[in-house]
């Protein structure tokens, strides 16, 4: 994990924000991106996007290098600009791009407050992203009160994956917990992906994914965080991610 570089006061116009006085979980955060418009930068190698809030520190004792993002439940605002027809919001963290065929190993922290609920649509907690395709090849989704992998190469989203049906727990399982997610494999014609998520406290697993053989194309990365389709009577999406390493 990096620290957020001192560039970024200046090119951001950073502030404290001031905590409120029944939050007491996160505090004396520096706004990295305030919601008011589409975002996007560097955090040492890390590419972020944010078209709602990214706020950098907290007090969770469990993540020591931690992001706090938070989505509006105004499905009308905060949307991420690049895709006004098909309006959704965004607050996510990616690993740097690597090509078919090259090994990859990550890990990342995040803790979703149980306030956070879901819909039927798409909700993407972590998604391994295909370069060719422009779309996810595997995510996990919080969907109906549900957490879930989809695949998009192996089925089409749906509760399939391919001929076994995809991983999936009860979202209070993972609501107001923080959770260790750990990737690794390859991009490609003939890629591999492993993918668990567990109890930072327990070690107990929460949801597991394994997969050969079709991951995309050609290049990909890997992608965390908020990000949803906008949808009437939704509910903000609040979150903490972080301590974040490359295995």
């Amino acid at each position: 994990m990096w620290p957020l570089p001192l560039a970024l006061a200046s090119v951001f116009g950073i502030a404290l924000a001031a905590p409120s006085s029944t939050d007491t979980t996160l505090q004396r955060r520096t706004t990295i991106s305030d919601g008011n418009a589409f975002n996007q930068g560097m955090i040492g190698n890390m590419t972020w996007q944010a078209s709602g809030v990214l706020e950098s520190g907290c007090t969770l004792s469990t993540i020591v290098d931690c992001y706090h993002i938070f989505l509006t439940s105004n499905a009308s605002a905060e949307l991420d600009t690049n895709h006004l027809d098909s309006p959704r919001q965004r607050d996510e963290f990616h690993f740097p791009q690597v090509s078919a065929g090259t090994p990859f190993s990550y890990t990342w922290k995040q803790y979703l407050y149980s306030s956070t609920g879901t819909g039927t649509t798409w909700f993407h907690i972590m998604q391994a992203f295909g370069v060719v395709e422009d779309n996810p090849l595997v995510t996990l989704d919080a969907v109906s009160d549900t957490l879930r992998i989809k695949d998009y190469v192996r089925g089409t989203g749906g509760p399939e994956c391919g001929d076994i049906e995809c991983p999936s727990t009860p979202l209070s399982n993972y609501h107001g917990t923080t959770t260790t997610h750990q990737i690794s494999g390859t991009f490609g014609p003939s890629g591999n992906l492993l993918y668990a998520v567990t109890n930072t406290a327990t070690g107990d697993q929460i949801l597991s994914y394994s997969v050969d053989g079709a991951m995309g194309a050609g290049d990909g990365y890997v992608k965390f965080g908020l990000y949803r389709l906008t949808f009437e009577n939704m509910t903000t999406a609040n979150a903490v991610v972080g301590d974040w390493a490359f295995e």
